[in-house]
């Protein structure tokens, strides 16, 4: 019975570290990109909040893409 506890308990949390890598790098990846945003924006210009917000959108996509293949990768496996 121990091993079959250790063996439910080892085998999700290692399906987990990949995935928690992978969003720590989208955390990065959306991060710098806006500081790129903010780096090279004209100082005279101001944008709206919803251009801000426009920055992340493309680095949100292949996040919660990754997000979805983990889920459907977990249901199947």
């Amino acid at each position: 019975m121990s091993g079959t506890l250790r063996e439910s308990v080892t085998e999700p949390l290692r399906d987990a570290v990949p995935f928690l890598v992978i969003t720590a790098l989208w955390v990065v990846v959306m991060v710098v990109l806006y500081g790129l945003f903010l780096v090279t924006k004209p100082s005279d210009i101001s944008y709206d909040a919803w251009v801000h917000a426009t920055v992340f959108a493309i680095p949100a996509i292949g996040f919660l893409g990754q997000i979805l293949q983990q889920a459907l990768s977990g249901r199947t496996g």
